[in-house]
């Protein structure tokens, strides 16, 4: 095994950027405590209890981490009531310049200026001298006019709703009322729609006009009347065959089964058909990628169009009130003054996801149990990592229970010092453990991000975040997987894309893929980011990658119970003999139906140009379970029926 290869793949899960600080906080502690005292005395500890008390309590190492700890302070991106107020101002005139020209364009930017407005304003009452402190209100009340004028009913309705609680004025406000009809309207309610302009009606006096203006808009709109699309979060598609009582988020068709091998893994229960789902799970824990604050719900991780941020901190926002709250009830409040801190620091995602862990639990004893049964559970390649590599992650953990310290996890504090106490020591090994399971079983999450003119065309994948996955992550490696992994917002799908008889195995693929890597690549791969080596099929019989593949096929011999796969006969009337059951065989038949599989896949891939994508879906499932009764892999038709089959079950998603 490549050591070197080994750590550098390992120092990646605790540190994504070098320029982090935590770097300087590591490298510093090593050549305080000395190679020696680290590989004879660190190295040999045979706990991660022992390493935590190590690190704060042996003097060869315990003052530089205390000094150094000490220094943590809280660093986020504040508010600031002038920034809001000047973004809104510019919002406000794009507003009114798209009433004459470029509707589109500037609407969608004075869009933009009210995010910005929104998402950097102060609470109610923060800041009196501009706004009178009720910038926050003022901005919501901006972005829901905007809102409007984009036909954005749902949205504009959370938007006037939120100006109301932070502090607007609604008593005797008839615009207020107008623009609440407004939304209710575009969103077909249109008895609620009433109600809300007779209220205007009545505080308007003599003024009436703009409400009249109102009612002729909806009379002549009536005829041509289009609900309101309102996009809400899916679940996901339903599991084949329910749910399985002992794999949370599994399908009754798979079972997780043990052996000396290769440990604990899934394999099919019953017969697995292509396109059973057979995973649905929510993360125990998941985080966005800092670089994607902006753009994604730090909560629930759908795309932000009218971000509804944190009351205290501006870097981060979610997609509406209802995760605002959740995220700020649970793990925000103590995540939130420490969020460029942890940019800062350069620690990688999965350190974000083993402080979740704590973070959203209700309790402190609740989070030390879920970590303890993650650690007890999940493989952490214990007895194979190196001294450097504890010392890291001994030192991260620290840092975060440092920070948990600083947030009053543990409630108020007697002493700003250090020194962790019992319970806190407790949390850091925790925290340890979870940095150790995380480096190999923690997911990436993505978004397929589709062009406007075609589902397909241009369409592309982005890795936005990471989550922990109790019965994903079961699923083991093969460098060509027998299903395909999306994401519906947080939740990960797992869909087969062969069929499967009870017992084999069912395979994800951690990242090294035939298809793309040659084997001795995709083995340098695993063995120094997950200390394996691969022995499946691809593996074993060397395949090409796929642009070096040629079309051939190999056929099932025919005989009944016969294991044995035969070339394509270079004369398919005459009979083949089979060197396995030592019968002669015509292969007659699986050509014949070969074609007409090769017929169903180029009929799949017209659909897919048409985007007739439930059609697809169809004649791929279809054709790819026909072709694994006569064939095996691998056969580049069905390697690209696969591929196209994942592309259509992420984009119905």
């Amino acid at each position: 095994m490549d050591r070197n290869y080994q750590k550098i793949c390992g120092a990646r899960t605790i540190q994504s950027d070098k320029n982090g600080f935590f770097n300087k906080f590591y490298l510093e502690t090593k050549q305080t405590c000395g190679e020696k005292w680290l590989q004879n005395y660190f190295g040999q500890l045979k706990s991660n209890e022992a390493r935590i008390l190590s690190m704060f309590n042996d003097p060869e190492i315990c003052d530089t981490v205390l000094s150094i700890l000490e220094n943590v302070q809280p660093v986020y991106k504040q508010k600031d009531a002038f920034f809001s107020a000047q973004n809104r101002i510019k919002a406000e005139k794009c507003y009114i310049l798209s009433a004459n020209t470029n509707k589109q364009e500037n609407l969608a930017q004075a869009l933009a200026f009210a995010n910005l407005a929104v998402t950097r304003a102060p609470a109610k009452g923060v800041n009196k001298q501009i706004d009178g402190g009720f910038s926050l209100a003022m901005a919501f009340r901006a972005r829901a006019a905007i809102l409007l004028a984009m036909d954005e009913g749902q949205v504009a309705l959370s938007d006037l709703k939120l100006a109301a609680s932070f502090g607007l004025d609604t008593q005797k406000n008839v615009d207020y009322y107008i623009q609440l009809a407004k939304a209710y309207e575009l969103m077909d309610e249109m008895a609620r729609a009433e109600i809300s302009l007779k209220i205007a009606e009545k505080f308007a006096g003599d003024n009436k006009h703009t409400i009249q203006v109102c009612r002729q808009e909806w009379a002549s709109k009536k005829a041509e009347k289009k609900k309101q699309k309102v996009k809400l979060i899916g679940k996901g598609p339903l599991l084949a065959n329910g749910e399985n009582p002992d794999l949370k988020g599994a399908s009754h068709l798979v079972k997780l089964v043990e052996s000396k091998e290769k440990g604990r893994f899934i394999a099919a229960q019953n017969e697995v058909r292509t396109g059973d789902v057979i995973l649905n799970e929510k993360p125990i824990a998941a985080c966005l990628l800092p670089s994607f604050y902006g753009g994604f719900c730090c909560h629930c991780l759908q795309k932000l169009v009218t971000p509804v941020p944190c009351s205290k901190c501006s870097g981060l926002a979610f997609c509406s009130a209802q995760c605002m709250v959740e995220a700020c009830e649970s793990y925000h409040r103590f995540e939130c003054q420490f969020m460029d801190l942890f940019i800062g620091s350069g620690m990688s995602i999965l350190c974000y996801i083993a402080l979740r862990i704590f973070t959203q639990a209700p309790n402190v004893e609740s989070a030390l149990n879920t970590s303890d049964l993650l650690y007890k559970n999940l493989c952490a390649h214990e007895d194979s990592r190196q001294a450097d590599d504890y010392l890291q992650r001994s030192l991260m953990a620290g840092f975060l229970m440092r920070c948990l310290q600083k947030a009053q996890y543990f409630g108020p504090r007697k002493s700003e010092g250090v020194n962790p106490t019992p319970i806190e020591l407790k949390v850091c090994t925790g925290l340890l453990g979870l940095l150790q399971i995380l480096q190999y079983n923690a997911h990436e999450i993505y978004q397929t991000v589709k062009s406007a003119d075609h589902i397909f065309d241009g369409s592309r994948i982005v890795y936005i975040g990471a989550g922990l996955y109790n019965s994903g992550a079961y699923f083991n490696h093969e460098c060509w997987p027998t299903v395909a992994r999306y994401f519906v917002g947080k939740n990960l799908i797992l869909t087969a894309t062969k069929p499967h008889h009870p017992n084999e195995v069912i395979a994800e693929n951690y990242g090294p893929i035939f298809t793309k890597m040659n084997s001795k690549e995709r083995q340098r791969s695993l063995r120094g980011r997950y200390l394996f080596s691969c022995d499946c099929m691809a593996c074993q019989e060397n395949w090409p990658t796929l642009q070096k593949l040629d079309n051939q096929v190999r056929f099932r011999c025919p005989s009944t119970s016969c294991s044995s796969v035969l070339h394509f006969p270079k004369d398919v009337l005459k009979d083949v003999r089979c060197a396995r059951c030592r019968k002669n065989v015509s292969l007659k038949e699986s050509v014949s139906r070969l074609i007409k599989i090769e017929e169903l896949y180029r009929e799949a891939a017209e659909a897919m140009q048409e985007q007739k994508v439930y059609q697809a879906i169809d004649l791929f499932k279809e054709s790819i379970d026909d072709f694994f009764q006569i064939a095996v892999l691998p056969h580049k038709d069905t390697l690209i029926a696969q591929l196209s089959l994942i592309k259509c079950m992420a984009a119905i998603n």
